[in-house]
């Protein structure tokens, strides 16, 4: 019945006997009737980009699947077609791996590029001394951008459908603006973390959905006067409600010799905002000591980003900043900032 199907040109039976034949499930296992019918499958696979719905399937095939990552398994197999697969299962397992492995790698917290940001800090009058060569940086509009991606390292390991996972963020500031045209600073931020879903009764009728649980170091790996660096457990709770997110940080810190006070600066944990409004997306991020008095500091940061185009991956950036803790090296010094540019996730 696949057979008769496939001839017919049905996408899902012409899939089905290429993977029947790859793996030898009701025949015998044929790798050129298994490349044949993948190739039946994805002739005109109805999610390929339009750009390059016509290309030669032998020969743009490689090029296809590093523009569409997300393709279907059957594509994939093209990537392999050309090699004799083991028999032994883990053999043939280690080998699909090996050339197909993606490494699991997803986005973390946003990933962006703003060519303009604006801060009120005049960098070029700061104190030589806390600041030395900060006299090179004499703009107050600075380039920024971050990378920012996790990799889950193993599920349901505990019996609680909790996930673990490794992360690993870098944000930079570039004065390319200025004579010197250097990177100013440079924030480095691994962490690891178990999230456990919230499923009692109780956690749904709160809106609860995740209880997370994380290491998290960060540091500048500046020199001199510019070391800043700490280290934090935190807990998290994230609660839904419709199109709107909550996320409650609370964390313990253990401050760094170079920047004692941060938490004063920095406080203890955050809250965090994100409202999904048809195609737009607001985050508001709210920190503070929570001291009731003339030493009560904090920060807040808005954030919107909207697609660019008709694209699923690429939006619009709009960021504003109040308050202390932009970057390590500025976690004492109160500021205003404004960006606009380009996030790839968000």
């Amino acid at each position: 019945m696949f057979e008769k199907a496939a001839k017919a040109g049905d996408k899902r039976s012409q899939y089905q006997l290429g993977y029947m034949y790859e793996n030898g499930i009701g025949v015998q296992k044929n790798s050129d009737k298994s490349a044949y019918w993948y190739k039946q499958s994805a002739s005109q696979f109805k999610d390929l980009p339009k750009a390059i719905e016509k290309f030669d399937m032998n020969q743009g095939i490689t090029m296809e699947y590093q523009v569409n990552p997300n393709i279907d398994k059957g594509l994939r197999q093209f990537d392999i077609q050309h090699y004799d697969m083991p028999s032994d299962p883990e053999e043939e397992k280690s080998l699909k791996s090996s050339i197909l492995d993606t490494f699991g790698l997803y986005p973390h917290e946003k990933n962006f590029y703003i060519p303009l940001s604006y801060t009120s800090i005049n960098y070029e009058k700061s104190d030589p001394v806390r600041y030395p060569e900060y006299e090179d940086y004499n703009k107050n509009i600075e380039m920024v951008f971050q990378l920012s991606l996790k990799k889950p390292l193993t599920f349901n390991l505990l019996g609680m459908n909790e996930v673990f996972a490794l992360a690993y963020t870098q944000e930079m500031w570039w004065q390319f603006y200025a004579t010197s045209s250097a990177i100013r600073e440079t924030n480095y931020r691994p962490e690891l973390w178990v999230a456990i879903p919230a499923e009692n009764d109780f956690s749904k009728k709160i809106g609860l959905k995740v209880i997370k649980y994380g290491l998290l170091h960060e540091s500048n790996g500046g020199r001199k006067n510019l070391s800043r660096e700490w280290n934090r457990a935190y807990v998290d709770f994230t609660f839904q409600h419709n199109s709107l997110f909550t996320q409650l940080r609370a964390w313990y810190a253990e401050k760094g010799t170079d920047n004692e006070d941060i938490s004063s600066y920095l406080g203890y944990g955050h809250l965090k905002l994100s409202y999904l409004a048809g195609k737009s997306k607001f985050d508001l991020t709210w920190r503070n000591n929570l001291r009731l008095n003339k030493d009560n500091r904090g920060s807040i940061k808005a954030e919107w980003s909207y697609p660019i185009g008709h694209s699923q991956s690429s939006f619009w950036y709009l960021t504003l900043f109040n308050g202390y803790g932009a970057s390590l090296v500025d976690y004492e010094v109160q500021q205003n900032r404004v960006g606009f540019g380009f996030t790839f996730s968000r």
